[in-house]
């Protein structure tokens, strides 16, 4: 088992060193920025009165955009869990479903590996590389966070708001992979996720405007994200809720690997496959 997460992981690591510096390099000079364009507090702030308080809200939620929390939340954590999050769907579709389109799979299933190992082994390499990817932007947030004379923050705190991105990053990790176990091709797995992303990004977003979308905001993943908020201090509530929607679409997506058979070709479309093994076959 650790030496299918051993490969895996070392598989990532152009993805995790890429994503990693480029966005710690964002996150690095994002507190210049706080330093010379927020010096003129006065000044922008009869700007920002301009705009929309839709707008604003739409964006920031209640974050007010001046305090250290809401500026990093505004401009860093507000959109992020989209870009990573098409990004970790795009992976974790493929993480099984993506072997088993191009026939390798069976040859690796014919290795004396349970199905639960090679389930796991790959999982654990992709919530490794996502944390090893938030672990280098956190580094780039460090470092510009020392370089700063005005954010009041302190290290600990600046972890927080990683802490809840990782989260609600699991989630959908968690639910791309059950996806990909469902349906005939880790194309369509990757595709019905990211819109299952994006429409809660844009739920829990139009929500803060409009209060009648609030009760469907409830089963939206991205309201229990808090984002550059936790500088404040987490919510463990909204914690433990993204933390067991991950655990229950992983289990889920590891339960339907274990009773079905094998698919080849990937067949494409949004058929679901529920293929279930024959009782001779071993757990293989």
């Amino acid at each position: 088992m650790f030496v299918i997460f051993k490969r895996n992981l070392l598989k990532n690591w152009i993805m995790i060193l890429g994503w990693g510096f480029g966005l710690g390099l964002l996150g690095f000079y994002l507190f210049d920025i706080y330093d010379s364009f927020f010096g003129q507090q006065v000044d922008l702030r009869e700007l920002f009165a301009v705009f929309p308080e839709e707008l604003m809200a739409f964006f920031g939620g209640n974050l007010n955009l001046f305090e250290p929390g809401g500026f990093i939340h505004m401009e860093f954590f507000s959109y992020m869990p989209v870009i990573l999050g098409i990004m970790i769907n795009a992976n974790a579709s493929g993480l099984i479903a993506k072997k088993e389109e191009d026939g390798t799979l069976e040859t690796i299933m014919a290795q004396p590996i349970s199905r639960t190992a090679q389930f796991w082994s790959r999982w654990f390499a992709l919530v490794m590389s996502l944390a090893l990817i938030l672990g280098i932007i956190w580094a780039g947030f460090a470092l510009g966070l020392t370089q700063s004379t005005t954010i009041d923050l302190t290290q600990a705190q600046l972890i927080n708001p990683f802490i809840s991105l990782f989260a609600i990053l699991l989630v959908f990790l968690g639910l791309s992979i059950l996806f990909s176990m469902l349906f005939a091709s880790s194309g369509a797995a990757s595709l019905l996720s990211g819109l299952v992303l994006i429409a809660s990004f844009f739920i829990t977003s139009l929500a803060n405007i409009d209060e009648r979308l609030e009760g469907i905001n409830h089963f939206s993943p991205m309201k229990y994200y808090e984002g550059g908020g936790a500088v404040d201090g987490l919510n463990g509530e909204y914690l433990l809720i993204l933390f067991g929607m991950a655990i229950l679409f992983s289990i889920a997506a590891w339960l339907v690997f274990n009773g079905r058979d094998l698919r080849f070709g990937g067949s494409g479309g949004l058929r679901f496959v529920f293929q279930r093994r024959g009782l001779g076959r071993d757990d293989q």
